[in-house]
């Protein structure tokens, strides 16, 4: 296990983290490179937690990142996987979701905060800086918010009372901000002694606040909604409350945007992640696609079932593609 960050010599440094199965390597690939170019001024210690990528699959990884020359690749093996199991039974999604809580215990301890961003879907696209170097002000996360309570014409945080309440339990469940990004605060979390056990603990008073649930129903939803109870109340949303608008999200914006919208928000989105579409880039039929990216299983989606302003993310999401497929060609994969 190779965990121990290089020192940076460019301007600016980043520890971004993300968890992924075997599946997702190749998609994995294409953010490592649009990270590579859009943060070409800075350097990253990119951090990979899995229980079960290839060493093929590792080495291909690494290749590519020490071919970019800002990127130091680190994998992070967890050999004890299933001891996730019951936080999957409650939310589902796989295990490697619920790999990120514990960073902190995985991490070096000189690490003092990172950059989480969901594996395959989400491409870095400009400066990250404001986000990655916000001050947490003693919270656990910096995240994008999605839900607020509204009090007197005004947007107020949830508290770690409102969890106990039913009119707004399920809402926090499904997640106050959107996971695909969110930055950690590492040290504040090792300091707290938050474990495992923490969320074994949360995920059963969470039951027992809802005793008619279906035996079959999810307690929470994935990572956001434990997360979510989890932090509740130390949870810093980005830009609030100077900014008080439910759609800021230049840190982690959603094509689901353009179900509401039929405009580009006013901002340039530095954070991109492939959610509320109707499937994800890698399955949308283009007229040409590198052949290492194609997979089996899975019938291809047309391009005409996006939004117009959706479109033009898919067909940048591609320009990445070829990037990496060039990269990998010279690298002799």
């Amino acid at each position: 296990m190779n965990t121990q960050p290089i020192s940076p010599s460019p301007q600016s440094h980043y520890n971004i983290l993300t968890s992924s199965d075997n599946t997702l390597i190749p998609q994995l690939a294409v953010s490592l490179t649009a990270m590579a170019k859009n943060l070409a001024c800075g350097f990253i210690d990119f951090y990979l937690l899995h229980s079960q990528v290839t060493p093929e699959n590792l080495h291909l990884l690494s290749a590519l990142c020490a071919g970019y020359g800002n990127i130091a690749f680190h994998e992070i093996q967890i050999d004890n996987p299933e001891i996730f199991d019951p936080l999957v039974q409650a939310g589902g999604w796989v295990r490697e979701t619920y790999f990120p809580l514990c960073v902190h215990q995985l991490l070096p301890d000189t690490v003092d905060r990172a950059l989480y961003l969901d594996a395959g879907d989400v491409l870095v696209l400009g400066d990250i800086a404001p986000y990655y170097n916000c001050g947490f002000e003693d919270n656990f996360l910096i995240v994008t918010g999605e839900k607020h309570k509204v009090e007197n014409n005004s947007y107020k945080e949830f508290s770690p009372d409102d969890i106990k309440n039913p009119d707004f339990l399920p809402g926090i469940l499904s997640g106050l901000f959107n996971s695909g990004s969110y930055m950690i605060n590492l040290q504040k979390l090792r300091e707290s002694g938050i474990d495992i056990s923490y969320y074994y603990y949360l995920t059963e008073q969470l039951c027992s606040l809802r005793p008619n649930a279906a035996k079959e129903e999810f307690i929470y939803f994935g990572d956001q909604g434990l997360l979510s109870a989890a932090f509740i109340g130390n949870m810093k949303y980005y830009g609030y409350p100077q900014i008080q608008e439910l759609w800021y999200c230049p840190y982690n914006f959603c094509l689901g945007y353009y179900d509401h919208f039929d405009h580009k928000p006013n901002y340039q989105p530095s954070i991109l992640h492939f959610a509320g579409v109707p499937f994800k880039p890698w399955r949308a039929n283009y007229p040409v696609f590198p052949k290492r990216f194609k997979t089996a299983g899975g019938s291809l989606r047309e391009l005409s079932e996006l939004k117009p302003l959706q479109l033009e993310y898919y067909f940048l999401w591609l320009e990445y593609l070829f990037l990496t497929d060039k990269a990998l060609t010279i690298l002799g994969f």
